[in-house]
């Protein structure tokens, strides 16, 4: 399965990435079996990630495949609390996806994870992430990568995190100033 994360072919690579997730997650635990597996993965996934055509729309599925690799990877066998600044920062520079809703869940799952659990590398020093995180949420909400149809609980969660902001006058006054006209539209009808 390593093998073909470099396939030329999208849909192999599509369909490796994939598996290397299910891996992660149905055997999760730094004691699980496939732990030292789905860590050598991580380079040949990050490679297909930051490939300078994978975000063109033959390549977008598997890159956000990769990038729905990794977050199991990260969230099920390696754990947030083992991912140093440099791993969050990089993690949080490919987001926002664009296509894949499926996957969407995953990777915005493990964004509210690590913001729930306040991670300093995610919220960045004294919360000055937040606007961007926002932004990518609020990114995956209009490109439809997130639905409240499909992702209630996902979209409950999301909610539970912007309410508390939006209470704070001037910290939510700071973080619209730093969004798109299209994401404060969209904030302003929560």
């Amino acid at each position: 399965m390593m093998h073909y994360l470099s396939d030329v072919n999208p849909g192999v690579r599509q369909a490796a990435a994939y598996g290397v997730g299910a891996l992660a997650t149905k055997f999760p635990g730094s004691n699980s079996t496939y732990l030292e597996f789905c860590k050598n993965c991580i380079p040949n996934l990050v490679n297909v990630i930051n490939d300078p055509d994978s975000r063109e729309i033959e390549n977008m599925s598997a890159t956000e495949n990769c990038i729905s690799a990794i977050s199991k990877i990260f969230k099920h066998i390696i754990g947030q609390d083992n991912l140093d600044e440099a791993t969050v920062v990089t993690w949080l520079s490919w987001l926002p996806i664009q296509e894949d809703d499926e996957e969407s869940v995953h990777i915005y799952g493990f964004l509210l994870d690590l913001v729930e659990n306040n991670n300093v590398f995610a919220l960045g020093k004294n919360n000055t992430n937040l606007p961007e995180i926002i932004q990518i949420l609020t990114e995956g909400i209009i490109n439809k990568t997130i639905k409240s149809d499909d992702h209630p609980e996902l979209m409950a969660r999301i909610q539970a995190f912007i309410l508390p902001l939006q209470k704070n006058e001037a910290l939510w006054t700071a973080i619209l100033a730093k969004l798109p006209e299209t994401h404060k539209v969209l904030l302003s009808g929560q």
